[in-house]
């Protein structure tokens, strides 16, 4: 390089440069350290080899193979083994720089509750521009002018997928490129998928998840009736959880599910927090239900597990493996709040739906709503009751 080459600063981004122009090369592991004669040599026969060498088709499977078990996903996706070169090369793209942990979350609770086998085969359509795919009991449908319908290849189930949001809006501010938040009118009502109020969805996996989540056996389903709680009270553990990243488990939780409905007056979000793993017998989650510029938080807590016991009992004791779950989340004080109370259980004419936020709204109907009252109403008796007793005195 000699005295033409310009060398900036070591605190400059910019490269060196020659006549203007800029000079590209690779450090050693000591960035001040220069290669031999021999890295040199080596490196140039790498790169002549590499460019023009035509890897084949079996070759990238095996790379792909090692992708797949890179990123954890070996035995959750498999792509099909008669994919073409370019096909093989468009997988091992989209495996390396997609993110996968809550599309793989999805794909382990559809399998966990029947709705698919594992892995899921990637076939030559599913790389390629189709006009239906089935996730378990989601099917999407492409549209022939753009767009994606889910459930139901009807309008009114059109999918936003990564809508315009506001910049301080929760959603926004954790999104993810390749997994961005979905907006619907897609709701479950009666047993059956209908289309309602805008939903806005953290993530299109979160979507998924939401929708497998709605669907529950009638015979097992139960849930407790909505605690209301003050998110600031008891160490302020209900604060902390809702506002917490909307695509991060909390601890001792598998999976979490946001949704926000934006324009209920007031706005209203919900989170799923899903307790048992991926390989449990049933499928247990507490939901988190609150109203914007209120601190009441509304608990509760849904599961598959065969009851047990008198019917009219506790759900502690009748889900006694899903009971003892509830506490890690949300710690023993407001865990014994919800699971003390006796359970709700399904309707048989209008299904197991567990997307039950819709039992609250901003008018104060709604289990927890009542609790609220009621508790208000306790507390106003005891005070006056104290206040009698007082001036009897």
């Amino acid at each position: 390089m000699g005295n033409d080459v310009t060398v900036p600063s070591s605190r400059q981004p910019i490269p060196p440069t020659r006549v203007n122009e800029a000079i590209d090369f690779i450090h050693r592991e000591e960035r001040d350290a220069f290669h031999e004669q021999r890295d040199v040599g080596c490196l140039r026969c790498a790169a002549t080899f590499l460019r023009q060498i035509d890897f084949s088709a079996a070759v990238l499977r095996n790379r792909l193979g090692r992708c797949l078990a890179a990123k954890q996903l070996d035995g959750i996706i498999a792509f099909d083994l008669q994919l073409e070169t370019k096909l093989v090369l468009k997988a091992i793209w989209l495996v390396e720089t997609q993110q996968w942990t809550e599309v793989t979350n999805a794909l382990k609770l559809a399998a966990q509750k029947g709705y698919c086998q594992l892995p899921i085969t990637v076939a030559v359509a599913d790389l390629q521009r189709h006009d239906s795919k089935q996730l378990g009991r989601c099917e999407l449908f492409d549209q022939p002018g753009g767009g994606v319908r889910a459930l139901k290849d009807e309008p009114g189930f059109e999918l936003d997928i990564n809508p315009p949001l506001h910049p301080a809006h929760a959603y926004q501010t954790h999104a993810i490129n390749d997994n961005p938040p979905v907006r619907s009118t897609i709701d479950r009502q009666g047993g059956s998928w209908t289309t309602d109020e805008e939903t806005t969805d953290a993530s299109a996996s979160a979507f998924v998840m939401r929708v497998i989540l709605a669907e529950s056996p009638v015979a097992n389903w139960g849930k407790t009736p909505w605690v209301a709680v003050d998110r600031h009270a008891h160490g302020g553990v209900l604060h902390g959880l809702l506002n917490q990243s909307p695509h991060q488990p909390p601890d001792r939780c598998t999976a979490v599910v946001a949704s926000r409905w934006d324009d209920r007056d007031p706005p209203a979000e919900a989170r799923i927090l899903l307790l048992t793993p991926f390989d449990s017998p049933f499928v247990a989650s507490i939901t988190l239900g609150t109203f914007a510029n209120t601190d009441t938080v509304f608990v509760s807590v849904v599961t598959t597990e065969p009851p047990v016991g008198d019917p009219s009992a506790a759900f502690k004791d009748r889900r006694p493996a899903t009971a003892p779950l509830v506490g890690g989340p949300l710690g023993s004080t407001i865990a014994d709040m919800v699971v003390n109370r006796q359970e709700k259980v399904a309707d048989e004419e209008e299904g197991a739906d567990e997307d039950e936020f819709n039992d609250i709204d901003g008018e104060g109907d709604g289990d927890g709503r009542q609790q609220q009252q009621e508790d208000e109403e306790g507390e106003g008796v005891e005070r006056e009751a104290k206040r009698r007793r007082l001036q009897d005195s």
